[in-house]
């Protein structure tokens, strides 16, 4: 291994756990803030700028986007997941194959996405019950998001692949770029070109595209074990066929979590568009509050996947126990400062005017985050599973999660009304913690790892 693929990664199958977990948490978590700092910068400028039926526009598209990411995600994690166990047993041309498997399966994966999300943007939205008044803006957002589906593909893939090798620090400068480039042209398309939520929607695919780019360029400067030729292009069997093996189950997962997301939509539109609007508001809030649950998640991903590589069982066993208690802590504290000042927040995107809207949102955040140490015990031991290859217990926990969530949903919707919706969360994560962390305890995981 090179001395510049060294010094930009981290070998998690040595050293203190805790201090890992917690090095190579805190960049990403810093990454996926200024991800969702966009994200939200977005909804500012159009709430104030272009109004609140726009900005129910985004959010009614929230769960079919979610759709499209979580196909992206499956395969993305089938990459990082093998990259990972080959980093950690040290297989250096099988690291340079992944590569190149990576990238022809990006480019076949847009293409496909493309062509069906730009189909059935409009049906889906009318299937959803999406109000009239924020169909046309919600379609055209919708439409435009899958056409430019290469640039999240991409980054994705990349960026997982860096993690992976122990490089949580490149995504989190591309990231922090690509934040900026985003609110500049969000200003300049929705303000001063007055493009509506299609101004937002190319400021993000602009700038998804620059942290895409950014990633491949460290790639190849750090990491040229992972240089492949034009000749050495291609997908190769034995890769794929490992990365299909974890990939498809888990789109096939995130698909029917996605279809679950669009079924508490479908539930939620019929409220009305300033219930759209809350949900929509608190969700953005949301989304950056579990932050810290879903990068803690992610180290483990890499750090489990490096260790079973490596064959160190006891150090797989250390490492949840520290990532639980950093769980604890840290999304505890914020799950309280969000029941505190989430309100605040909202009232960053939407105007004090909207008071319904605001007080929708707070609702759901008070519910939602009270419970947000449950999330990321989920959260923990789905990526620990995933990163030793375990696919088949993380998506029977999903489909669990999702059972439970959309048939709470609907039971409270009708016999209580939206204000009890949110209860469906907290629910849906405590049977899905209670199936995961009773595998992991059973000690089944263990069999995998000396017999792979």
């Amino acid at each position: 291994m090179s001395e510049k693929a060294r010094k930009s990664s981290i070998d998690m199958t040595q050293g203190s756990p805790f201090r890992l977990l917690l090095s190579f948490t805190l960049p990403m978590l810093l990454g996926n803030i200024f991800q969702q700092f966009y994200s939200m910068v977005d909804s500012i400028v159009v709430g104030r700028f272009v109004g609140v039926d726009a900005f129910a526009a985004i959010g009614a598209t929230s769960s079919v986007l979610f759709l499209m990411i979580s196909v992206i995600i499956g395969f993305t994690i089938g990459i990082s997941v093998v990259t990972a166990q080959f980093f950690g047993g040290k297989q250096e041309e099988m690291l340079k194959k992944t590569a190149a498997t990576a990238t022809v399966l990006s480019v076949l994966m847009a293409a496909v996405l493309g062509v069906i999300g730009i189909a059935l943007s409009r049906p889906v939205l009318t299937l959803l019950h999406t109000p009239e008044n924020i169909m046309k803006d919600a379609a055209l957002y919708l439409t435009f998001n899958f056409a430019t589906c290469l640039a999240p593909i991409s980054y994705n893939m990349a960026s997982n692949m860096l993690r992976s090798c122990g490089d949580s620090k490149t995504p989190l400068y591309a990231l922090i770029i690509s934040s900026l480039v985003n609110i500049v042209l969000d200003l300049a398309f929705v303000i001063v070109f007055k493009m509506g939520v299609m101004g937002v929607a190319l400021a993000t695919a602009v700038a998804q595209g620059l942290s895409t780019i950014f990633c491949i360029i460290r790639i190849y400067q750090h990491f040229p074990y992972m240089r492949y030729s034009r000749r050495e292009l291609r997908i190769y069997r034995t890769i794929v066929k490992n990365v299909l093996r974890i990939g498809i189950p888990m789109s096939i997962q995130n698909i029917f979590t996605s279809f679950g997301m669009m079924a508490v939509q479908g539930i939620i539109n019929p409220f009305g568009s300033s219930v759209v609007a809350g949900y929509a508001a608190a969700n953005k809030v949301d989304q950056i509050g579990m932050q810290p649950m879903m990068a803690i998640g992610n180290a483990m991903s890499t750090y489990a996947g490096q260790n079973f590589g490596a064959g160190k069982t006891d150090r797989i066993q250390e490492g949840v126990k520290k990532a639980s208690l950093l769980g604890f802590v840290v999304c505890g504290l914020i799950g309280l400062l969000l029941i505190v000042a989430g309100r605040f927040v909202v009232q960053l995107m939407v105007s004090d005017a909207e008071a319904e809207v605001i007080q929708i949102a707070s609702e759901y955040l008070k519910i939602v985050a009270a419970f947000y140490i449950l999330g990321s015990l989920v959260y923990i031991y789905t990526n620990t599973l995933r990163g030793m290859g375990i696919v088949a217990i993380p998506m029977a926990a999903s489909f669990l999660e999702l059972g439970v969530k959309v048939a709470a949903a609907f039971c409270l919707a009708r016999f209580s009304g939206y204000h009890a919706i949110w209860f469906a969360w907290p629910m849906a994560w405590a049977a899905s913690a209670v199936l995961q962390i009773g595998y992991y305890y059973a000690g089944g995981w263990k069999k995998k790892l000396y017999t792979k």
